[in-house]
């Protein structure tokens, strides 16, 4: 609470600020964040996961933007979208134009600002082909392991990449993700996994199959590390909504490789 209320205090310091300046009319607002809540340090709930999860309570994060004039105040869209959106939203904000030599992984939500209902966008991505290590007191090694994402209107889909495993959520029906419905709707996680592999080729984000010589499991934690084959995996980001993590030292060294190459 205390956190909260400073940072409500530092953006109006900043808001203020601008007014002073005379440069409220003319300048936009984004207040947004790179990941959920730390689950050490607070509760996403009723949603699923934390910081660094693929799960809802490490993805989904709060986003407001102050455009004067444009923007309805008080106005809410609850079209998704993700961070690398923010990049073409502010260059056609600021009437640049989109660079030629880069693929642009978000769309402009100007759109959205001025009112529009919803993007034509077909689906979000995420890619985090590595561990992530446990929250102290956590049961196990690993916070999070190899894995995609994909949501597609209300549905949702998490791959890991140590045994194939998927999950399927419909987040407008289960929010928080407590209802795996994998098993009772085979094609539509058919039809997901084949979207994000198609997804991940065309932005050439790897799966990561290679060990990690330097991995040293503790007895009885977490799974066995991936089989011995493949490439190791490459940190791109591609289209992914949480941060890559630095790998763990020491015994906390994930089982496969995480390098850039």
């Amino acid at each position: 609470a205390a956190m909260i209320e400073s940072m409500d205090q530092g953006i109006g310091q900043v808001l203020d600020r601008l007014t002073a300046l005379g440069l409220d009319e003319n300048t936009v607002v984004v207040f947004t964040s790179d990941n959920g809540g730390h689950g050490n340090s607070t509760s996403n709930e009723p949603l699923r996961g934390s910081k660094g999860m693929l799960y809802e309570g490490g993805v989904r994060v709060p986003l407001a933007v102050r455009w004067s004039g444009v923007a309805r105040p008080g106005s809410r869209n609850d079209t998704p979208n993700i961070t690398m959106d923010l990049f073409p939203t502010l260059l056609e904000l600021a009437g640049a134009p989109l660079p030629l030599s880069l693929t642009i992984d978000g769309v402009s939500l100007v759109p959205l600002l001025r009112g529009a209902p919803s993007l034509t966008r077909q689906a979000l991505f995420w890619h985090f082909p590595v561990y992530l290590e446990a929250y102290a007191g956590q049961t196990g090694p690993w916070r999070a392991t190899p894995s995609s994402a994909m949501r597609q209107g209300d549905w949702k889909l998490i791959e890991s990449f140590e045994d194939g495993r998927l999950e399927l959520y419909n987040l407008r029906e289960h929010p928080s993700e407590k209802r795996d419905l994998a098993a009772t709707h085979p094609a539509k996680a058919r039809e997901l996994r084949e979207a994000l592999a198609r997804w991940r080729a065309s932005v050439g984000a790897p799966v990561p199959t290679t060990r990690n010589p330097a991995y040293e499991q503790r007895s009885g934690a977490g799974r066995e590390p991936l089989p011995a084959s493949g490439r190791s995996p490459r940190g791109r980001a591609g289209s992914a909504g949480a941060p890559r993590p630095a790998a763990a030292r020491g015994t906390n060294d994930p089982p496969v490789s995480s390098h850039d190459h």
